[in-house]
């Protein structure tokens, strides 16, 4: 029998390391996963690499133009990582350094949570606050079908203004949020 010969552009390289967690069932599952996010998103903030790749997104936006600079990093993630879901009934979160690599490779790709986690990472590494965004589409209580990124203006002119990062949403530009029927907002 011959042998099936693994062409280089099928070559996997090393999978990354898998974290089994049980959560729980629905919304509290949905709580369990935003706080796993936060912590990691906190975690890896502090990385090098994480911040070295955000100040190289922003180096040509003016001193303390926040928003402009979110939504650079919004872009940069809309842009880079390729939209798929998770398989059926498993939540996967893909750790920021690990889709770092992958956006070297040119071949980044994840669900909703895992472009908010590393759009929070980002954020957080130059300073921004981020808030996880949470809502439900069709109910108004039950699980929550989606999340993305939220930031609020720190600037100390005007009132301040709250920015969608929603990244999955590729032919939309970054601000753009879909009607929701309830939504919650956690900080990261």
């Amino acid at each position: 029998m011959p042998k099936l010969r693994i062409l280089p552009e099928w070559d996997l390289g090393n999978p990354p390391r898998v974290f089994n967690e049980q959560i729980g069932d629905f919304e509290a599952g949905n709580y369990q996963t935003v706080e796993t996010m936060s912590r990691v998103a906190r975690t890896y903030a502090g990385d090098p690499r994480i911040r070295q790749l955000a100040l190289r997104i922003i180096q040509n936006i003016p001193s303390h133009h926040f928003l402009e600079e979110a939504k650079a990093l919004a872009a940069f993630v809309q842009e880079k990582i390729r939209y798929v879901r998770d398989p059926n009934n498993i939540e996967q979160i893909t750790y920021p350094p690990y889709m770092l690599d992958q956006i070297s490779k040119g071949v980044a790709q994840g669900d909703c949570d895992d472009q908010a986690l590393f759009l929070a990472t980002l954020l957080l590494s130059i300073g921004a606050e981020p808030l996880f965004a949470i809502v439900r589409y069709k109910f108004r209580d039950g699980p929550f079908n989606h999340i993305y990124t939220v930031l609020y203006d720190k600037n100390w002119q005007g009132p301040k203004t709250r920015l969608v990062m929603d990244t999955i949403i590729k032919d939309r530009g970054i601000g753009f949020e879909v009607p929701y029927k309830t939504i919650e907002e956690i900080p990261v």
